[in-house]
């Protein structure tokens, strides 16, 4: 098992109206005894943000933020006993996506929920008793009428 967090930077169309946020995640990790190379990790994540203001609007407290449920593939570089590996990473699953606007427009809520995939890679540390890992992903979720994609730079935990 593991967490990690960190920031998370809007990309395209999300990038337009959002500005940086953070991520969190829990992950539950399964090794194959079989494969020295190869892991597989289930991903709780939730990443938030704020709104971007533009002149003239009444919005006055806007937020977006996604949660995902998603299960990777990670294949692993260097020998199983290296203090530093390597590795990518790439993920499916299933997102819920909220834009919640206050101010002015009374508490206007878009929810939905969307597949997404998520392609990345990371450094792990092995230490006694555990690791620790550093990631940058790109996350695309497809939002109907436009993806949301983000790009999570986080650092964390496995025990």
């Amino acid at each position: 098992v593991g967490a990690s967090g960190g920031l998370s930077l809007p990309l395209g169309d999300l990038g337009e109206i959002a500005t940086s946020g953070f991520s969190v995640a829990g992950h539950v990790f399964f090794k194959p005894a079989s494969r020295d190379k190869l892991l597989y990790r289930g991903d709780v994540s939730y990443d938030r943000w704020g709104a971007k203001s533009t002149v003239g609007n009444s919005v006055t407290d806007a937020t977006l933020s996604g949660l995902g449920f998603v299960g990777n593939v990670m294949i692993s570089a260097g020998g199983a006993k290296a203090s530093k590996r390597p590795y990518l990473l790439l993920g499916g699953g299933i997102y819920r996506t909220k834009l919640s606007l206050g101010g002015a427009t009374g508490g206007l809520i878009s929810e939905s929920s969307d597949l997404g995939i998520q392609v990345g890679g990371g450094l792990t540390y092995l230490l006694s008793g555990m690791s620790t890992f550093l990631e940058v992903k790109y996350v695309n979720v497809f939002r109907d009428p436009t993806s949301w994609t983000y790009l999570p730079i986080t650092f964390g935990v496995r025990f």
